[in-house]
């Protein structure tokens, strides 16, 4: 069952001058969302033993350890459990994936990037522009997503 059209790595600055990982959104439109889509809870001892923990806390954190545990919590019940229903994807898949889609990412200087359903690379749609195709430039072709 499809949920959502796309997916939004939003980035954040709150605590730091360097962009980092606020969490990766399932979305619909620039303005609707899926949110806590199932009730599996957030384990951070499954995430602590991801083979990719160390760098999944240096590059999404909040301002303190207790804030940054809060943030993943928050990000895994609120949006990770919106992925994870319509990929089939685990807590550490979803927390990996933002991670890897960061790193793939990181000159985007600060702005929020978005990917097809296959995790390629679109167009953010414009917030009020709901009914706009998002085009996708591969290096081989032009990809239209329809909303």
């Amino acid at each position: 069952m499809k949920l959502y059209n796309y997916y939004l790595l939003a980035l954040q600055n709150w605590c730091t001058t360097d962009y980092q990982i606020h969490g990766l959104w399932s979305d619909i439109t620039s303005t609707t969302y899926p949110s806590y889509c199932t009730d599996i809870p957030f384990n951070l001892t499954q995430l602590q033993q991801s083979d990719k923990y160390d760098q999944i806390s240096k590059f999404w954190t909040d301002c303190d350890y207790q804030n940054t545990i809060s943030l993943y919590e928050h990000e895994w019940t609120k949006h990770g459990t919106c992925v994870a229903f319509q990929t089939g994807f685990s807590q550490n898949d979803y927390f990996e994936k933002a991670l890897e889609l960061y790193l793939d990412n990181s000159s985007n200087q600060g702005r929020d990037v978005c990917f097809d359903l296959d995790f390629n690379t679109i167009v953010c749609p414009l917030k009020g522009n709901l009914r706009s195709p998002l085009i996708a430039e591969t290096k081989t072709n032009k990809k239209y997503v329809a909303l």
